[in-house]
C-alpha cells in the first residue's frame, strides 16, 4: 500500500535537523573576541553563559561557542626588504641585527605548534611586491623551513615607498574566501607611506566589509615627536591602530629589541586565547553597518572585538 502524500512529506520533514527548519532566509555569521581581567591576563574559562551579545542594540542569541578549537586561517606576511635586512648578514657579536633575522627568531620556538593545531597557516614576505613562501599548511615544519629558507632582499639602499595599505589588501584576498570560522591577517613591517595613508579610509573600509583580524608588529619608533622624524614614522601609530580597531586587532609598535619579547608574547597570547561564537543575522536588501555590542557578565574584564559587521 502507498504512502499517502502529507505521510511521505511529514517524514522527510521530520528527517530534517531542527535548526535548518528554522534558518531559511538567515545568514550565519561569526565573531571572535578576547577577553583579559583586571590584571591584564587572558581569561581562559569563559561559559557561554557569561556573555551578552547585542546587534544594534537587540539581543542575539548565540548559537555556537567555541574556544581555541576554532578552525582557523592565518595569513602571516612579513616585510623583507632593505628597510628590515640592514645587512647582507646577521652578526649579533659584532652588533649587526637585522629586524626581518630578529623576527624570524622570534617565531622559531614553539610559535606555530598551538596554531596548526586547529588551523592552516600561510607565510609570505613582501618588498615591492607580495611572494608567497608557502602556501596553506597545517605542518608547522613546512612553515619553518619556509622561513628559515627566505633571502633577504639586501641592497644597501633603502626604500620609503613600499605600500603597505597594497599588501594588506592582497592580505584580505588571500583570506576572503576561507571556509574557516575565523580568520587572521598578522603584517610585520616598519612605517606606513605617504601613498597607503592618503588611503586609510579607503583602507578601514576594506577592512569593516570582511571577517578578517588584523594584527601588526611595526618596527619602528615608539613615541615620536619634534624634528629627526619622518612623517610617516609621526603618522604611523595613527594610521595602523586605526585599521585595527575595524578588526578587534592590535597594532604593536616596537623600536627597540628589548621589548620585541614582551609584544611576541601578546601576540600569542591572543591569537591563541580567542573565543568565537556563532549566530544568524538577517541580511538587509541594503547592505549596512550593524554596531555590535558584546559584554561579559564578569567584574572588572574587558573585551577586544569589532565594532561593526556588514551584511
Amino acid at each position: 500500500m502507498k504512502r499517502s502524500t502529507p505521510v511521505v512529506l511529514l517524514s522527510i520533514l521530520l528527517a530534517i535537523p531542527l535548526f535548518a527548519t528554522f534558518s531559511f532566509g538567515k545568514e550565519i555569521r561569526y565573531l571572535s573576541f578576547v577577553a583579559k581581567n583586571r590584571h591584564n591576563i587572558f581569561v581562559r574559562d569563559l561559559d557561554q553563559d557569561e556573555i551578552e551579545f547585542k546587534l544594534d542594540g537587540e539581543l542575539v542569541e548565540i548559537g555556537f561557542f567555541g574556544f581555541r578549537d576554532i578552525t582557523t586561517a592565518y595569513v602571516f606576511l612579513l616585510e623583507n626588504s632593505p628597510r628590515t635586512a640592514h645587512f647582507a648578514i646577521s652578526m649579533p657579536q659584532a652588533g649587526r641585527v637585522n629586524p626581518i633575522d630578529r623576527i624570524r627568531y622570534e617565531m622559531t620556538y614553539d610559535f606555530f605548534g598551538p596554531l596548526t593545531g586547529s588551523g592552516s597557516v600561510l607565510l609570505g614576505e613582501f618588498f615591492k611586491e607580495v611572494e608567497i613562501l608557502q602556501p596553506f599548511t597545517d605542518q608547522g615544519e613546512l612553515i619553518l623551513y619556509a622561513m628559515n629558507s627566505m633571502q633577504l632582499n639586501f641592497t644597501g639602499v633603502m626604500f620609503d615607498d613600499i605600500e603597505v595599505g597594497r599588501v594588506i589588501g592582497r592580505g584580505v584576498d588571500l583570506l576572503r574566501d576561507r571556509s574557516e570560522k575565523r580568520k587572521v591577517m598578522v603584517l610585520f613591517t616598519t612605517t606606513i607611506d605617504r601613498e597607503s595613508y592618503g588611503n586609510l579610509e579607503e583602507y578601514q573600509l576594506m577592512l569593516r566589509n570582511v571577517d578578517i583580524e588584523l594584527y601588526v608588529i611595526s618596527y619602528a619608533p615608539r613615541f615620536v615627536s619634534g624634528i629627526g622624524h619622518s612623517f610617516t614614522e609621526k603618522m604611523n601609530r595613527y594610521f595602523f591602530r586605526n585599521l585595527v580597531k575595524e578588526t578587534g586587532g592590535k597594532a604593536l609598535v616596537v623600536g627597540e629589541y628589548a621589548y620585541l619579547d614582551e609584544l611576541f608574547t601578546e601576540l600569542k597570547g591572543s591569537l591563541q586565547n580567542s573565543y568565537t561564537i556563532g549566530f544568524y543575522v538577517h541580511p538587509d536588501k541594503k547592505v549596512s553597518d550593524h554596531e555590535v555590542e558584546l559584554k561579559l557578565k564578569r567584574e572588572k574584564c574587558k573585551v577586544s572585538h569589532r565594532k561593526y559587521l556588514v551584511y
